[in-house]
Formats: C-alpha cells, sequence, structure tokens
C-alpha cells in the first residue's frame, strides 16, 4: 500500500485523535464539555463541507472526549459513592498481587449498582485466582497518592474483607487450567535454575520481579532493559511468534485459528495488563487479516487496536505501559523498518549483507526515541544502553521463552539448560551496560518532553517522507538533540539542592551539586539503595563524595553494600565499625553540614531533636511535635504534621535549593 494511502486510512487518522480528545477531556476538568461541543461542532462542519480527512479526525477527538466523559462523570461516580460504606457481595478473584503468609492482597472484580468494578482487596489467604467469595467488605477510595495509576487499571476502589461467608472454588474454567499451568512452570524454573540467573528469569517470564536485589534492579534500568523485566506486549509478541513457527507460512488458515486460540490463553497466562491486550488484539487482527483476503498492515493493525482499546476502555489513555507500547510498535515496527531500509538502498552491493543489521540496530533506535517522551516526563531521562541492549535481549528471551514452554510442560529438566544459559547471558550483559551510568541521559528540565515528542515525530515523517526528508529530518532531529543535551548540562552544572528518599522507617538527605552527591542517611538505611540511586540518575549525579550513616549498624551492612555495587563512593562515615564496610569512625552525636546547613536524625517521637533539618523517622501514633527549622517525614498518616514540616510521601519532588554553586560538606 502507498505510503500516502495508508497515513489517509480512517483508523490511522481517527487513533490519534481519538487519544488526544480522551487526554483532553479528563484534564481539562471542568472544561470537558467545552471540548467535546467543540469537537461535535468541528465534524458537523468539516462533514458538511465533505472534508473527509478533517471529519475523520473531528469525529476521533469528539467520540474521545464522549468515552472519557462518560467513564469519569458517570461510571466514576455511581462506582466513588460506594466508599467508606460496607456491602456483602459476591467477589470474582482475578489476580493476587501479594501473600505474606495469612494475609493476601488480591484484585476482585464485583457488581456494584449493575456496573463491574475492579477492586483491590485485602483479606485471609483463603481465595486464589478464579475464586468466586461471597464476602463482607469495607470500601474505601483507592490511594490518592496513586490515583492516575490506579483509574488507568479500571481500579477505582480498595477495601478489607473482613468475613468470608462461602467460597465457590471452580475445577475446570479457563482461567483455572492456565493458572495451574502457569504455577507449575514457575515450580519447574525455581527448582532448576539458580541466583540471579532465576531471579531474572522468574521476572521476565512471569512478572515476579520481587526476588530482584535492588542493585540488579537499578542497573536494569540503567542498560535500558527494564521493559523486559515487566510482563508487557513484548513477551507475548515473542511468545507468538515462537509458537507460529509450528505452522508453515503458507497455511493461512492453520495460523489464524491458532492465532484465535492462543490470543485468550496468552492473555491469562501474562495477565491482562492494557499492553498485553494490546498486543494480543493487534496480533489476532494481523493473523487473520489474509483470511478476508485483506494485507496486514503493523500501523493499520496498531491503530485499529488503539481504537478498539480507548473506545471501550477510555482510561487505558492514562496508562503508561499502554502509551509505551503503542509508541515502542510505532518506532520499532513502523518507523524503524522503513528508515532502515532507506538506508539500506545507500549501501554498495558488496555491503548489502548487513542490511537486515541495519534495520534491527534503526528498530531499537526509533523504539527509544518514540518512547522518549513518556521516558522524559515520567522516567526523567532516556537510557542509549537501550538501544543495544534490546538488540541483544530479544533473540535470548525468545530462546529462553521457548525452552521454558517446554520445561513447564514437559518437566524435562535437559529444557532448563538453554533456559539457564539464556538468562545468564541477559545477566551478562545487563551487568556490563548497567554500570555505564554516563550513558542515561537524564532529562529533567522543564519542557524535556516536548524536545522529545518533536523527536519522535521527525522520526515519523522521516519513514513516510522520501529520502531529501529523511536528510532533512535526521539534521532536525541532531539540532533538537543538541538543543536537549545542551539544557541537560546546563541543569547539571548550576544544580545544587537536597532531595530526600525514603520509606516509614528510614530516610535520606541527597545533596546534588553538579554530577556529584553527598548523603545524609536517617536510621539503618534498609531499602534505600534504589531510592538512593534512582534519585542520583534521574538528576545526574554519578557519585558519592560523601556518605554520613551514623544511626546505620549491622542490619544496614546490606544496604550500604547495595549502594556501594550501584554507585562509587568516596567516603563513607559511620558511628561504628562494620564488617567488610571501609568507613571513617567518628561520634554517633557528630553534625551533618551542608554550606552551614545542619541536618540531623530523630525518631518522630523526639521533640528535642535540633538542628536546621531533621529526617524523622518512626510510626506516628499522634500529632508530632518539632523544634527543626524543616522537618521532613515519611507518612501516610492522617494525623496533622507541623506547620514547618514536610511529607515526601505525598511531596515526592521536593527540594531545597542551595544558594551556592557547590556543596561544602561537614561531619563535625
Amino acid at each position: 500500500m502507498d505510503k500516502d494511502e495508508l497515513l489517509k486510512l480512517p483508523p490511522v487518522l481517527f487513533a490519534p485523535f481519538l487519544a488526544a480528545g480522551a487526554l483532553t477531556a479528563y484534564f481539562g476538568g471542568g472544561f470537558a464539555g467545552g471540548i467535546l461541543f467543540a469537537a461535535a461542532a468541528a465534524f458537523t462542519i468539516v462533514f458538511a463541507r465533505r472534508l473527509k480527512t478533517a471529519a475523520v479526525c473531528s469525529a476521533g477527538a469528539a467520540v474521545g472526549a464522549a468515552v472519557m466523559l462518560i467513564y469519569t462523570c458517570v461510571y466514576s461516580s455511581v462506582i466513588l459513592s460506594y466508599a467508606d460504606k460496607t456491602v456483602r457481595a459476591e467477589v470474582k478473584v482475578t489476580e493476587v498481587t501479594s501473600d505474606s503468609g495469612d494475609t493476601r492482597q488480591f484484585i476482585g472484580e464485583m457488581n456494584l449498582d449493575s456496573f463491574r468494578a475492579a477492586v483491590k482487596l485485602t483479606g485471609a489467604s483463603e481465595v486464589e485466582v478464579g475464586d468466586t467469595a461471597v464476602a463482607v467488605i469495607g470500601l474505601e477510595r483507592a490511594d490518592r497518592e496513586n490515583e492516575i495509576i490506579n483509574l488507568a487499571k479500571g481500579i477505582l476502589l480498595s477495601g478489607t474483607v473482613s468475613e468470608y461467608i462461602e467460597i465457590k472454588r471452580p475445577v475446570y474454567t479457563f482461567e483455572v487450567i492456565v493458572e495451574k499451568l502457569r504455577g507449575k512452570m514457575i515450580n519447574e524454573l525455581s527448582s532448576a535454575v539458580f541466583g540471579d540467573d532465576r531471579e531474572l528469569a522468574l521476572s521476565m517470564f512471569f512478572g515476579k520481579d520481587e526476588g530482584l536485589s535492588q542493585s540488579f534492579s537499578e542497573r536494569i534500568r540503567i542498560s535500558g532493559a527494564s521493559h523486559f523485566t515487566a510482563v508487557s506486549g513484548a513477551h507475548f509478541a515473542v511468545l507468538a511468534s515462537v509458537l507460529l513457527q509450528l505452522f508453515p507460512s503458507k497455511n493461512r488458515r492453520a495460523r489464524a485459528v491458532f492465532s484465535f486460540l492462543i490470543t485468550p490463553f496468552a492473555v491469562v497466562f501474562f495477565g491482562a495488563s492494557i499492553s498485553v491486550i494490546r498486543s494480543s488484539l493487534m496480533f489476532f487482527i494481523m493473523s487473520v487479516a489474509p483470511l478476508f483476503y485483506r494485507r496486514s498492515n503493523t500501523l493499520n493493525s496498531l491503530c485499529v487496536t488503539v481504537c478498539a482499546i480507548l473506545t471501550f476502555m477510555p482510561q487505558a489513555v492514562l496508562d503508561i505501559g499502554f502509551a509505551m507500547s503503542v509508541l515502542g510498535v510505532l518506532g520499532a515496527g513502523v518507523a524503524g523498518p522503513a528508515i532502515g531500509t532507506k538506508i539500506a538502498e545507500l549501501l554498495p552491493d558488496k555491503a548489502k549483507f548487513v542490511s537486515p543489521i541495519i534495520t534491527v540496530f534503526f528498530s531499537s533506535m526509533c523504539a527509544v526515541i518514540c518512547t522518549a517522551p513518556i521516558s522524559a516526563a515520567v522516567f526523567k531521562g532516556v537510557s542509549l544502553n537501550a538501544v543495544f541492549t534490546s538488540m541483544l535481549v530479544m533473540p535470548l528471551l525468545a530462546v529462553g521463552m521457548t525452552f521454558m514452554l517446554l520445561l513447564g510442560i514437559t518437566g524435562a529438566r535437559v529444557f532448563a539448560v538453554p533456559v539457564g544459559l539464556s538468562t545468564r547471558l541477559i545477566v551478562m550483559i545487563v551487568n556490563i551496560f548497567g554500570k555505564s551510568r554516563t550513558a542515561f541521559i537524564n532529562l529533567d528540565f522543564t519542557g524535556a518532553w516536548i524536545l522529545a515528542a518533536i523527536c519522535a515525530v521527525l522520526v515519523l515523517a522521516a519513514a513516510f517522507g522520501n529520502m531529501k526528508t529523511l536528510r532533512k529530518c535526521a539534521l532536525e532531529i541532531a539540532v533538537v538533540s543538541t538543543i536537549s543535551i545542551g539544557l541537560m548540562v546546563y541543569t547539571n552544572e548550576t544544580r545544587c539542592e537536597i532531595r530526600f528518599v525514603g520509606n516509614s522507617t528510614t530516610s535520606a538527605a541527597i545533596v546534588i551539586c553538579k554530577n556529584s552527591a553527598d548523603v545524609f542517611v536517617a536510621g539503618s538505611g534498609v531499602g534505600l539503595a534504589d531510592d538512593i540511586s534512582r534519585c542520583m540518575r534521574e538528576h545526574g549525579a554519578y557519585n558519592i563524595k560523601t556518605l554520613a550513616a551514623l544511626e546505620a549498624d549491622f542490619s544496614g551492612e546490606l544496604a550500604l553494600s547495595e549502594l556501594s555495587e550501584l554507585v562509587e563512593i568516596d567516603s563513607i562515615y559511620l558511628s561504628d565499625s562494620i564488617s567488610g564496610i571501609s568507613a571513617k569512625i567518628v561520634d554517633k552525636k557528630s553534625v551533618f553540614s551542608v554550606n552551614g546547613i545542619t541536618l540531623a536524625s530523630a525518631a518522630v517521637s523526639d521533640s528535642e531533636a535540633s538542628a536546621d533539618i531533621i529526617l524523622c523517622h518512626g510510626s506516628i501514633r499522634r500529632s508530632p511535635q518539632t523544634s527543626a527549622k524543616l522537618a521532613v517525614y515519611f507518612t501516610n498518616t492522617k494525623y496533622e504534621l507541623p506547620e514547618n514540616s514536610v511529607n515526601i510521601y505525598r511531596l515526592r519532588d521536593y527540594r531545597v535549593v542551595l544558594n551556592s554553586g557547590s556543596a561544602e560538606v561537614k561531619i563535625i
């Protein structure tokens, strides 16, 4: 199909405006109704004038605004009216999110006022996936701090099960059979592969990443391979591609029937996330199209899938995974191959054999560029390593997943060898690329996502244009990239501030000036290695000059060891000697000072602690009191905090700007 004809297809025109209309209606607040009216009016005018392209675009915007208004003003209002109520309802368990002995957290579906609602529930560990339970549940509004994340998943309420009245266990439902097969595969993998290889395999194949160490998880992010450890559309695409090799490419009917059968299986196996649904639906459309004498096209199939999902699930437009999945396919499946083909045409005949490598390289690079706006807005940066790690990891993932299926189905340990080998190679790749922190480009300056979006648009323009357009877009991308790097360097060189990370038991103040950091840890520091490294990564700091953890004991040894694996540390100050850690020993009452500002650690019940900034840790049982100029808490308590305090649980991007261009740290 000609490129101009492809760009004029109704789904290709309709999908982006559908998404734009839904986003505008959600963030437009009180103006949402006006937005819908304007889009509908525009559609009426252009349709009357027979401007087909404009009519399709305006219709997409109108439909997007309409479905989002229906979801937020009608459906959400009904569901949220049950907040702070206790109900007796029948709940179907769709997913177990965590299990801690006697308590289990899971997602359950129930009917509320004739609407089907997904609810986050906590209760005794008596239910499994597929069970239907009649229970007494106390409902409340889902965590407001993650409101958009919950809304994107269709979860508006959370609740606590106070009593199970009846539990119905299905015997041979489709979900139960697939869940048992999944559990069997997990058990076979856990008993056949060990160490980091096993934990990485569990996260890649089943999305179970709780066993990954903090240091390795951070290396995964820096290497740009984090999307492989969260089950997504890429996993479904790999599985489907592998399984379809069982059928000859000429046997279109058999492949289409198999695609129809595998789609629901894969959705249940990988979990019904929006990105998996997107991938499975797109795969189904592309596989079935030849049966109706239609050529399957990646862009058209992607847009049809987006239209179908957002029309019936408009909240999916807020899901980061869905956005990354769609933009990733746009880059890797549409823009990359087109640009790679153009570049390959410039090669001399003797070098044509490298054309497949060029196509793979540009597919990976375009995927990074097209997803960069989301990465800049949400993750504060882009890993340049992702271009290479994706090329290296994807074939290893395909090999590992193929033999993982054989291992789980047959139980033959011989298949564990290639699974372990492919996983070991991925671990090596992550460790190599994950140590180069400078390859992560932090984009935390204002407007970074806009510049990234301009680059993404230029990449698409280059893909659909001619060679002249490609050269022009390449030059413009180079200019925009240079501006972005210039702004990044300027922001990093002029940055001198204190940022805070923590959890309910310990916290840290991170003084970032230019490309270095000084860190003061309050409490033991257990569980902070990942947070400290992430904060430094997002804001352009590569090493720690001074680390003071005066309250750290042997329980904090693991935290300091993990942090030292992630970040180079010049000097460590402790109040007691810890085996295996080379540090300077100082008095526990020593004062951490930066540019004359003193920092101290205190329990929330300690009202006598004195310092300019006090990091408070521990459980809050009543409204706390403090004499500090600034008290820093990490808590979700409902108690009122003092006026001279900040809660970094809610204000996670809080910072204290230092006037000086450099940090003068002293341990007094």
